[in-house]
């Protein structure tokens, strides 16, 4: 740059003429007896306030050397801004001649320097010329607002100036005071410095040695942040590239403040080059290492156009490192945890690029424990948005919950959980992070592979899920567990005071006893399970979410059991109860296999009703009504079994009419409960039963009877009927006889009557 190359160009004209200005001073003049008049020039030409108590000494060839003793440099009336016991500088003269300026040394002793900056940003460094330069001041600034060409003229023509050579011997600043005040930002800074460079010289590298301690407070010294630092370095100058060289950089600190959880924290950074490229604006550093605390972190970092439209391109290597040891060392409170060896091994490999608008993070390569995960991610900064998508597997969530609490310890805490204290503990350990995700603004991907969580083993998970405005919506989730797949979609709205969850869930063929019992220690119930429907709930607990569930499911169970409950020996030990028989319980086995389970479920509150469950399985048909409560883990169930009767005991025969029966069998108590005692006839039940089949059994008897009699009744009449036919039939034709012969009589008189009047005619 420009500005560059003019400030070496400055500093060695400086330094030529103070040389020749020495030799003439040596030689003729007694510097000490123009102390007023130094005082005086400075004054009137700069508006610098200069104060010369000590002696000024020289010496003279082959080297100039200069030696200035308390010295005080102050701008108008303000207080002074630096200070310095003793300079010393020497110059060899003829290498002066070759355009070559070689310098034996410069030493500045004590320096002490006391910027300010008020509330208007002005600071007490700045110059304000005296009235007799403000002529100067317009011609400069008359030249300043010529056209561009010149300026550009200017430039190639200071471009193609030659630079002398330079060579310093030793530079040291020894034991340099910097206060530093600033009104606008209400900050203090002091800062005590020791510098020694040794053998300077363009194009070469030279040893560089800084010892610093820099303490950061407010105006009042309050708060405190104190950094003590040793730099380490060779620097090189390339004045016709206007760029710099950093090899083997080592910067090792200790910072201590209040503000610092791991006070005092040492770290060491070292890099093999830092290279600074100012035309270009470039930056690169290779080999750059830092380590603190026990965490090691490699970089590699090129950084483009950084004054002006900064990119960047790094990758970073994190070594193996423990996170609990550095998150106790940085005094983080660590959540309780099941396993004590969780959270002890870490690392990471990133690669980066970006700009001050986005940055993209790709690959990333995570190792936490036994979890490896790979991600890529795009972070929009303005406004903050992400997109970032995950792979990973062999993740054990258990290990970094807190263990089970036992019943009863979780019943006490039940019981005082009105107490403020109780309230407060209950607030501090949400589930749902609602702050948090009211942040959220980005979309995420997620396939995971062999999860644990709640003791629930998932083979694989894959999700999709935006975050907005304090709704996640997650669509879909896909599930592979317990030998069958789950698909839903989830939303969760925390925009609102309570958290709201809306599930529309789906399950095909998940064997349910093992998930149950790996979930909530529950095994009471077996098969391939097939599930439908959609769920809402809000909270932020699981007692919370549990006690406002509600929605309505469609499930169905094939080849499955009612573990630890049959329901066979439950009807024939009440069978057995009511015939005053004993039962023996040891022929039959534990549970009720059955072919199919189907149920509509209807939650409310968290009770689950499921009327219209019926139950299908060889020798056996059930249907069943009743709650099942999530929010206190219990069940009130009564399911109505029919059964063909058991060979297996004399006591469970039963005829025609009793396989036609549905006995009723109860199911009530915790899920805790021991489910061989779970469910249990019902004798009351039983009773009415039997006493109804009595009473019915009697009136078929009685309506039998009556058809019997009634029967017989019915012969009888058919057989008096029949007899008095007979009769009637006799005696009508034996009338009929009598009749026919009487008729027959009859005409034989009339006849002969007939035949009488006739011959009385005659």
């Amino acid at each position: 740059m420009v500005w560059f190359k003019r400030f070496i160009y400055f500093v060695l004209i400086l330094l030529a003429l103070i040389g020749l200005a020495l030799a003439y001073v040596g030689l003729f003049v007694n510097p000490n007896d123009f102390k007023d008049e130094l005082k005086q020039v400075a004054m009137e030409k700069a508006n610098v306030r200069l104060r010369l108590e000590g002696d000024i000494s020289w010496s003279f060839f082959p080297w100039l050397g200069l030696e200035l003793e308390n010295i005080g440099v102050a701008i108008g009336s303000d207080s002074e801004i630096v200070q310095f016991d003793r300079a010393e500088f020497g110059l060899a003269i003829l290498p002066l001649l070759e355009q070559t300026i070689q310098v034996d040394k410069v030493n500045l002793v004590n320096l002490k320097a006391h910027l300010h900056k008020n509330a208007q940003g002005e600071g007490n460094w700045q110059l304000q010329l005296p009235p007799s330069s403000e002529a100067d001041a317009n011609t400069a600034a008359v030249k300043g607002s010529s056209n561009v060409s010149a300026s550009t003229e200017e430039t190639s023509q200071s471009s193609q100036m030659n630079i002398p050579d330079i060579h310093l011997e030793e530079l040291r600043i020894e034991n340099a005071q910097i206060v530093y005040r600033d009104e606008q930002t209400q900050q203090r800074i002091e800062a005590d410095l020791d510098v020694q460079l040794q053998d300077v010289q363009w194009d070469q590298a030279w040893p560089m040695v800084m010892e610093a301690s820099v303490t950061q407070s407010d105006l009042q010294g309050n708060q405190p942040l104190k950094m003590e630092a040793s730099v380490n370095s060779q620097l090189t100058v390339f004045p016709e590239r206007e760029s710099l060289l950093l090899d083997a950089l080592v910067v090792q600190a200790k910072i201590s403040g209040e503000s610092i959880p791991a006070s005092p924290l040492e770290a060491k950074l070292s890099a093999v080059s830092v290279a600074m490229d100012l035309p270009q604006e470039n930056l690169l550093i290779d080999g750059l290492a830092l380590s603190s605390m026990g965490l090691n972190v490699d970089a590699k970092v090129q950084a483009f156009e950084v004054l002006s439209n900064p990119q960047f391109a790094a990758t970073l290597s994190v070594g193996t490192f423990n996170p609990r040891t550095l998150l106790t060392a940085l005094q983080v409170p660590l959540p309780d945890m099941a396993d004590a060896t969780a959270l002890t091994k870490a690392s990471a490999n990133v690669a980066l690029e970006g700009s001050l608008d986005e940055v993209t993070i790709q690959p990333i390569s995570i190792a936490l424990d036994d979890t490896k995960m790979e991600a890529n991610a795009v972070l929009s900064l303005a406004p903050l948005r992400w997109d970032i998508s995950l792979a990973g597997a062999n993740l054990d969530l258990d290990r970094y919950l807190p263990e089970p609490v036992d019943t009863e310890v979780e019943a006490v805490t039940t019981n005082t959980a009105e107490s403020p204290q109780a309230q407060a503990n209950a607030a501090a350990t949400d589930l749902i992070p609602v702050e948090l995700i009211r942040g959220l603004n980005g979309h995420v991907g997620l396939i995971f592979d062999d999860i644990k969580i709640k003791n629930l083993t998932i083979d694989q998970l894959a999700l999709d899920t935006t975050q907005s405005n304090g709704v996640v919506s997650i669509a879909p989730l896909q599930a592979s567990l317990y030998q069958g797949k789950v698909s839903s979609q989830l939303r969760l709205d925390v925009r609102g005071n309570t958290p709201k969850i809306e599930i529309v869930p789906s399950i095909e063929a998940v064997q349910i006893q093992p998930l149950l019992n790996d979930f909530m220690a529950m095994d009471k119930i077996a098969g391939s399970t097939f599930l439908s429907g959609d769920l809402t709930s809000q909270g932020n607990s699981v007692d919370a979410l549990m006690s406002s569930l509600q929605g309505d499911l469609l499930v169905e169970m094939k080849q499955g059991a009612l573990v630890g409950a049959n329901l066979t020996k439950s009807v024939c030990e009440g069978i057995a109860s009511i015939r005053k028989e004993t039962l023996n319980a040891s022929q039959f086995g534990d549970d009720t296999p059955f072919e199919t389970m189907r149920f509509p479920a209807h939650i409310v509150d968290g009770q689950i009703s499921t009327p219209g469950l019926t139950i299908s399985s060889a020798g056996l048909q059930v249907t069943g009504d009743g709650t099942i409560s999530l929010p206190t883990q219990s069940l009130n169930y009564q399911v109505n079994v029919g059964i063909t009767g058991s060979q297996l005991d004399d006591a469970c025969q039963v005829n025609k009419t009793v396989s036609q029966l549905t006995f009723p069998v109860v199911c009530k108590g915790a899920f805790s409960d021991d489910p061989a005692g779970l469910c249990r006839p019902d004798l009351a039940g039983f009773g009415k039963l039997f006493a109804n089949l009595a009473k019915q059994e009697a009136a078929q008897k009685l309506a039998e009877e009556k058809a019997k009699l009634k029967a017989q009744l019915k012969q009888k009449e058919a057989d008096l009927k029949a007899e008095l036919q007979a009769k009637r039939e006799a005696e009508e034709a034996r009338l009929k006889a009598e009749l026919e012969a009487k008729r027959e009589a009859e005409e034989e008189r009339l006849k002969e009557k007939l035949k009488d009047k006739l011959k009385s005619l005659f």
